[in-house]
């Protein structure tokens, strides 16, 4: 039988937080996938995921702001920027 090559913890938790995150955010719950999305870039902010999520919370501020939702796109944004300051 041949051996898989196994992920490690952090990979195995990062790439859930990136699931959960675009689960809730492909059901249209957008503010809930943001609090697995700033997880993910604070505890693995080197990951493949944690890019992935950056870009992803940058797209979900526009948004907002082309919505006119100019407070919840800083609110998003302050909450990145902070995430992002703890690496």
């Amino acid at each position: 039988m041949a051996k898989q090559k196994q992920e490690s913890v952090p990979e195995a938790i990062s790439t859930s937080l990136l699931r959960v995150a675009s689960a809730l955010d492909e059901q249209g719950k957008v503010h809930q996938a943001l609090t697995p999305y700033l997880k993910l870039i604070e505890r693995y902010p080197n990951s493949q995921e944690a890019a992935a999520a950056t870009e992803r919370l940058l797209a979900i501020a526009e948004d907002m702001r082309k919505m006119g939702q100019h407070h919840m796109a800083m609110t998003v944004l302050d909450r990145l920027e902070t995430a992002r300051q703890g690496q």
